[in-house]
């Protein structure tokens, strides 16, 4: 193997990700590129010096934060999550690995089974036009699909819709506002958990991280009641979602 298809996998075989074949070939390489086996070696030490480190304490209001934002998922997101995280696991399995390869293999075979009982020959007279033998070639082929669709249960596919989306903002004067308003005090900071509706009206519904001074949370909230919101965009309409915001006030001294 050459060295720019070597470096790209080393990580992977560092991890033991990589199938038998490619491990050997990379093992192999390895033994003979000076350069590609320092890039190895630096990435070992790099390694052995992240599980050196002292496990950082998370946050308390991690895991509440976590639970809400699995909660507003989308069951497409979870499903998606969920099999991205079945299939790194069969990469890493070498017999889940071709014991899929196989079922593949089978699946396959039964669909073009399926594809060819759906498929009847088509007759064309040699007397007709062009035209009209095109369009019988057309007619045809939408023919083969709904056989096809019928067969497998498939309802017929509707047209696709922009898939487009955008997250819920806020003018950040609001904020610019809201801090001139808040430097009176000591060191503060607090996050809360804000639903915006499809209107663009905001409302605080869970404080993560409350402050040891109330009156900010207060005229936080009253702020966010009051300003005008842009919202979620789905699929080109306007949907409920949430916002996190993050307020710190930290003092600076010469």
């Amino acid at each position: 193997m050459l060295c720019k298809k070597v470096l790209p996998l080393l990580s992977e075989f560092f991890d033991e990700a990589l199938d038998a074949d490619t491990s050997v070939q990379v093992s192999q390489h390895l033994r003979q590129c000076i350069r590609c086996r320092k890039e190895f070696n630096n990435i070992s030490a790099l390694h052995r010096q992240l599980t050196s480190l002292d496990r950082v304490q998370a946050p308390e209001y991690l895991r509440s934060l976590v639970q809400h934002r699995l909660a507003q998922e989308p069951w497409r997101a979870r499903l998606r999550n969920e099999l991205e995280r079945w299939w790194s696991i069969v990469r890493t399995t070498e017999v889940m690995w071709y014991a899929t390869r196989a079922v593949g293999t089978v699946v396959a075979s039964v669909f073009f089974i399926v594809i060819s009982s759906a498929i009847a020959p088509l007759y064309i007279q040699s007397q007709a036009s062009a035209a009209q033998q095109e369009s019988l070639r057309f007619g045809y082929g939408q023919q083969v699909s709904m056989n096809v669709s019928k067969i497998l249960g498939v309802p017929q596919a509707q047209p696709l819709r922009s898939s487009r989306s955008d997250p819920p903002a806020l003018n950040p004067i609001y904020m610019v506002k809201y801090a001139d308003s808040s430097t009176a005090g000591g060191e503060e900071d607090f996050s809360v958990l804000t639903s915006v509706d499809e209107n663009g009206a905001g409302k605080v519904e869970t404080v993560i991280k409350p402050p040891s001074d109330q009156t900010l949370l207060t005229r936080f909230t009253s702020m966010l009641a009051n300003a005008q919101f842009r919202p979620a965009i789905e699929n080109g309409q306007a949907v409920p979602s949430t916002m996190v915001f993050t307020f710190s006030r930290i003092l600076v001294s010469d």
